[in-house]
């Protein structure tokens, strides 16, 4: 999922952004409630607007007749639910790796992403739910949180959040870790090892966040008209999706509309005031017209936000290892560490940070604390072996 960060990007591109939670506010509700009437809609400066067909919710969450004809089976549909499950498993997993490859580039639907085989985490996690969906299993999507990173495309930054599909089932057994944990992540980022519950997302909400990942592709392609209608369509499906006001905002300030640039910047921090995209872009506005105070005032909070964010720290670790500035990324994540736990991610950046600066016994720590969160995770299997460790 995608965000755009100003300058610019959003999911502003939010297919895979990772917003703060937020607080559930009287004002915010209120806010939320009237969203789609408050926005500073444009139609009118965007001539080729009408005649774009948006994908329909229906063909974001439809199966290939082929993939159907395998589910509706009789000897399917009969079967429990961890059966279910496993049939899921084998039609996208192979036993070693993801018969499906790894696309960020682009947001498909259920049935492109089956045939091409490829898609970015919202697609194959839409597609995993939509076979949930049909094998009537007790499935759902989610969103979690994931290391603060941002990509480059073009003059457009990109934060990307995640998203991945959970079945729930009370029976489900892990005997390498020796519990009954009662659910199953279905997860393809390659990079990903977020194994636990996030904030569950209704049709609604992954279906905005579908919109939004497509306007900001139209974005980077400079197609405005198209990405202006989808930014609309994400807000219209899910009013809460602060995110797609950032991104509309953000095509607002390329197109030179600053004032209603900020004006959406300032509904989406009604509706979450913690949206640390929403304020940097706000900021960005602020700089352009030397309000220094209110630049000021809004550094203040991002820091703050920051400061109390593991993910943050976590991203800024990986960005220094990238940058074989290995001493930083051990101070960075050694932060997070002491504000989360139970964060593979951490464990397997400062694993590889102490083993850059020459501390072994670190290294290993590390390396058997990954192990013990995630046992069966590849990269756990392949630091195994690497290491001795078990």
């Amino acid at each position: 999922m995608r965000s755009i960060f100003l300058s610019l990007c959003v999911l502003g591109l939010t297919a895979c952004a990772t917003p703060e939670q937020t607080q559930v506010t009287p004002s915010a509700i209120e806010a939320v409630a009237a969203a789609p009437n408050k926005v500073i809609w444009h139609d009118e400066y965007f001539d080729e607007v009408p005649a774009i067909p948006i994908i329909s919710r229906a063909e974001v969450f439809e199966l290939s007749d082929q993939l159907k004809q395998r589910i509706i089976q009789a000897e399917v549909q009969k079967l429990g639910n961890i059966s279910k499950t496993r049939f899921l498993l084998d039609l996208v997993y192979t036993k070693d790796s993801a018969e499906f490859s790894y696309n960020n580039n682009e947001t498909t639907t259920a049935k492109k992403t089956w045939e091409s085989k490829r898609g970015n985490c919202i697609s194959l996690t839409i597609l995993a739910y939509s076979i949930g969906r049909a094998l009537n299993l007790p499935i759902v999507m989610q969103e979690v949180e994931i290391p603060v990173q941002f990509d480059r495309r073009g003059n457009l930054d990109f934060l990307s959040s995640h998203v991945n599909a959970m079945v729930m089932q009370k029976d489900f057994w892990f005997e390498r870790e020796g519990e009954n944990r009662g659910y199953l992540i279905i997860d393809f980022e390659p990079q990903t090892m977020v194994l636990h519950k996030g904030r569950a997302l209704n049709e609604d909400e992954i279906l905005s966040r579908f919109y939004n990942n497509l306007g900001a592709e139209h974005l980077v392609k400079n197609q405005k008209s198209a990405a202006y209608a989808y930014f609309k369509a994400a807000i219209l499906a899910a009013p809460n999706n602060s995110l797609a006001y950032s991104n509309l905002a953000e095509l607002y300030l390329q197109t030179g509309w600053h004032e209603e640039a900020e004006q959406t910047l300032a509904h989406a921090l009604r509706i979450n005031e913690n949206d640390v995209i929403a304020m940097r872009n706000m900021q960005k506005i602020m700089q352009m017209q030397n309000r220094d105070a209110e630049v000021l005032m809004l550094a203040k909070k991002i820091e703050a936000s920051n400061a109390e964010n593991p993910h943050y720290w976590i991203g800024l670790g990986i960005q220094a290892i990238k940058n074989k500035e290995y001493l930083s990324a051990v101070k960075y994540l050694e932060k997070a560490k002491k504000m989360a736990h139970g964060y593979a991610e951490i464990h397997r950046n400062l694993a590889e940070a102490y083993l850059h600066t020459g501390n072994m016994a670190g290294a290993k720590y590390e390396i058997s604390q990954l192990i013990d969160l995630v046992p069966d995770h590849p990269k756990s299997i392949l630091l195994r072996n690497k290491f001795a460790m078990r």
